[in-house]
């Protein structure tokens, strides 16, 4: 899970798959999401998006990825695991069943 302040992400917080098919799908336990988001308010941050992998496929989202987005204000990163990746990291805002990408950009 990815967190930060005003919008800007500045820590990831990695979080157990717990999916019975871990090479096919994410799942994060209630639990952890619950104390994670907890870590967050205790470090004054907010939550900003999530990130997984797609090492099979396309980093785009699938059908399941849109179906289970379960927050819509965040963002939703699919990184790919390909040396020949054109974006190896791409970034989504998923609504209402559809999914767009966002432009990423690097601050320093």
């Amino acid at each position: 899970m990815l967190a930060g302040r005003k919008g800007v992400i500045t820590h990831a917080f990695p979080a157990t798959n717990v999916s019975v098919e871990p090479a096919r799908n994410y799942e994060i336990a209630p639990k952890e999401i619950v104390r994670l988001m907890r870590d967050f308010r205790t470090a004054g941050l907010e939550f900003l998006g999530i990130y997984h992998s797609h090492p099979n496929g396309k980093n785009e989202p699938s059908a399941r990825d849109i179906e289970l987005a379960f927050y819509s204000e965040e963002a939703y990163f699919i990184v790919s695991p390909h040396d020949d990746a054109p974006q190896p990291v791409r970034a989504f805002h998923i609504r209402d069943g559809r999914a767009s990408e966002l432009e990423i950009r690097i601050v320093q």
